[in-house]
């Protein structure tokens, strides 16, 4: 006899057994009575149970089961449709001529079909009129509205996309299979089909126009968001506006809208948001305000391109840009864009000479302004050079970067030797001169005044101070009534940019404790910050900074102000003189030892292998390299300031030469303000035409 297997037999009696699962786990096993001994009985009862259990089971089943699709389930169901229904709306661009017949009014017409079909039931007989014309609106013609008529009639019925379609989907999915899923998944099938139709409008879009199979390439979500987000440049059918007369410094151009690069159409040239840019520079990249160098790199790039509308603007300009500039000797000023000097005029190469090897412009040069205009360049990539298609940058810069080697056998700048130091301070102005404009000239008696062509030598070569910072020292940066007497290199109100927010970091390392060299201190220092502060300037050089400060031959103001007015006023004749003495060291291209040297030589004679580049970097304003020293290095909070200024000083002490030992502590004597640091050239020597021949 074949076994039962729902049959149990225990003693003399029959039971029926089944393990109850409606999750398709392991369930509890029920057991029921069949009250008979009999087997043939108790076979035809089972098999009557079995039925009848399974037909319960199913009930329960379809009252537990899940009416809805899950997001993935959705998402491979319209995936299905859209790829299934793209291949079929697009096949017919592999035909000659088909793109110029392709009309998007049919594209108009199929997605309304789909989405009215949508809408109503798979068994709906026929569609109403209302069903169909609430999705009219203006822009249907009547054609267009016969024409869709005629479309669900025809091609596009509620049963296009039928409830066995929907089942054979859902089980290929091995989702659950119940009305509410079958409606779910057919409406899922038709949302498919609306955006192959919508995506094969996109065909012509410049993205996929040259794609051998441009299907393939319209299921791309990401490269459809982009055609989507920006629509094609078509050309225009409007007349060609007369042209409008420009400056003189730059030239006409065309102001057609095609070929362009950029999402938006602009009105407005490159020189005429110079400013604004200038501006928004300094606040998204928390630069200090302009000192003239952005301004003149924006206006040079301007003048060299064209000046042209700012949707005109292609990456071969940045490459011309380069070539151009290389090619324009370093000895030529440009002047003002439109208005003086070479660039009143419009750009011509043939106004320069060719560069030798002496006046070609250094590939650094050329890099930094790529890096001011690329800055410019991060901030128009926001509003006026918006990529019209994709991301990143149009006008990329830095693209152009050109790599300039170092090579240790020829440095770019040559620092000061102790030797070329001692002959500067050898000069009459420390020894012993005339009066304003004579001070590197011998007299009797022989006079010392104070003032920032006296001093700001001096704290470059015992401070290692740049330019800048040894100009805009303030009285309040010195105390001199400590253990360890010090400077503090801070951003102050002196050499603000504005005239309303502190200024004068180059970066944040820059802000730094400087203990005071003996030298300093033994030469007066103190006296003559503290006579400074008697007149009630809070600079210590005000002859840099206050207005007051005019030339006593013309009249006129001193030129610039802080660093830029000592140059022209103290420091190319001291440079000048010196080098009369003891020829500067300079660098293979010819670039003399300058002021900035002294920060060379700074770091050169405290490099001993016995200091500390912590000691180093600390004082020369460096950021540490290293995550330890940057981010755990913190010994003056953890000895002291005091211990850490007494370290510094030790080490400056032990390694900078002694340059100034020839030098006598004189007493405190200023001109007067308009006289001050003027100190003109040496005997036989003219700076200002025969700077250091």
């Amino acid at each position: 006899m074949q076994r039962q297997t729902y049959l149990l037999r225990k003693g003399a009696r029959y039971h029926f057994r089944r393990r109850i699962s409606l999750d398709g786990g392991c369930g509890h096993t029920i057991t029921v009575p069949l009250t008979t001994a009999e087997p043939v009985e108790a076979r035809h009862l089972v098999r009557r149970l079995a039925v009848k259990w399974d037909e319960v089971t199913m009930l329960i089943a379809q009252n537990f089961e899940r009416g809805t699709l899950t997001i993935d389930e959705q998402r491979s169901l319209m995936r299905q449709a859209l790829e299934d229904e793209l291949a079929h709306a697009t096949r017919h661009l592999a035909l000659p001529g088909a793109r110029e017949a392709d009309d998007p009014a049919y594209r108009k017409i199929l997605i309304a079909a789909y989405t009215i079909v949508a809408d109503v039931p798979h068994d709906t007989a026929a569609l109403t009129r209302e069903q169909i014309e609430r999705h009219f609106d203006d822009s249907w013609s009547d054609a267009e509205r016969q024409l869709l008529l005629k479309t669900l009639t025809l091609y596009i019925t509620p049963m296009c996309v039928s409830r066995s379609e929907a089942q054979d989907a859902l089980k290929a999915l091995e989702a659950p299979v119940n009305e509410g899923t079958l409606a779910e998944a057919r409406r899922m099938l038709l949302s498919g089909r609306i955006e192959a139709q919508r995506r094969a409008s996109l065909a012509d879009h410049p993205l996929f126009v040259d794609r051998d199979v441009p299907a393939h390439y319209l299921l791309d979500d990401a490269l459809v968001e982009q055609a989507r987000r920006v629509e094609p440049i078509r050309p225009s059918l409007a007349p060609v506006p007369t042209p409008v007369a420009t400056s003189p410094a730059v030239a006409a151009q065309p102001d057609d809208s095609g070929n362009c690069l950029f999402a938006k159409i602009s009105t407005v040239r490159f020189s005429e948001q110079i400013d604004e840019l200038l501006e928004m520079v300094v606040d998204q990249f928390d630069y200090a305000p302009d000192n003239g160098q952005r301004r003149a790199v924006f206006e040079r790039f301007a003048w060299i391109t064209g000046d042209k509308l700012l949707h005109h603007y292609e990456p071969a300009d940045i490459q011309n840009y380069v070539r151009k500039m290389a090619a324009i000797p370093a000895t030529y000023r440009f002047g003002e864009l439109g208005k003086a000097g070479l660039m009143a005029k419009t750009f011509n190469e043939a106004m320069f000479d060719v560069p030798t090897d002496e006046t070609r412009r250094s590939k650094r040069t050329i890099n930094r302004d790529l890096s001011i205009l690329d800055k410019a360049s991060q901030v128009l990539a926001k509003d006026a050079w918006l990529p019209r298609y994709g991301t990143g940058m149009v006008m990329n810069f830095l693209a152009e970067w050109r790599k300039v080697p170092n090579d240790p056998a020829d440095p770019k700048r040559m620092p000061w030797t102790p030797e070329h130091l001692r002959a500067l301070y050898s000069l009459p102005l420390w020894r012993g001169g005339g009066g304003s404009t004579r001070r590197l000239k011998p007299d009797s008696p022989p006079r010392i005044y104070q003032d920032a062509a006296y001093w700001l030598p001096l704290f470059g070569t015992y401070m290692g101070v740049s330019r800048e910072e040894g100009a805009g020292f303030e009285v309040v940066d010195f105390n001199f009534e400590c253990e360890v007497p010090y400077a503090l290199v801070q951003a102050n109100m002196t050499r603000s940019k504005d005239g309303k927010s502190k200024g004068g970091l180059k970066r944040p390392s820059r802000h730094r404790v400087m203990p005071l060299h003996p030298e300093l201190l033994r030469l007066g220092l103190k006296d003559y910050v503290k006579a400074i502060a008697a007149e009630g300037y809070d600079m210590i050089f005000p002859e840099l900074y206050v207005d007051a400060a005019v030339s006593g031959e013309r009249g006129k103001k001193a030129p610039a102000k802080g660093g830029r007015r000592f140059y022209a006023i103290s420091w190319c004749y001291l440079m000048d003189a010196t080098h009369g003495l003891l020829p500067l060291p300079e660098s293979s291209s010819g670039k003399k030892a300058d002021f900035h040297s002294q920060r060379t030589y700074s770091n050169s004679v405290l490099a001993d292998p016995d200091v500390s580049k912590s000691i180093i970097a600390d004082h020369m304003g460096h950021a540490r390299a290293g995550t330890g020293d940057r981010n755990y290095l913190r010994r003056a909070l953890t000895l002291g300031e005091v211990q850490e200024l007494k370290e510094r000083l030790a080490v400056m002490v032990r390694h900078m030469p002694i340059v100034t030992d020839h030098i006598e502590r004189a007493p405190v004597k200023l001109l007067h303000i308009n006289k001050r640091s003027r100190v003109g050239s040496a005997p036989g020597r003219n700076a200002k035409l025969k700077f250091c021949q």
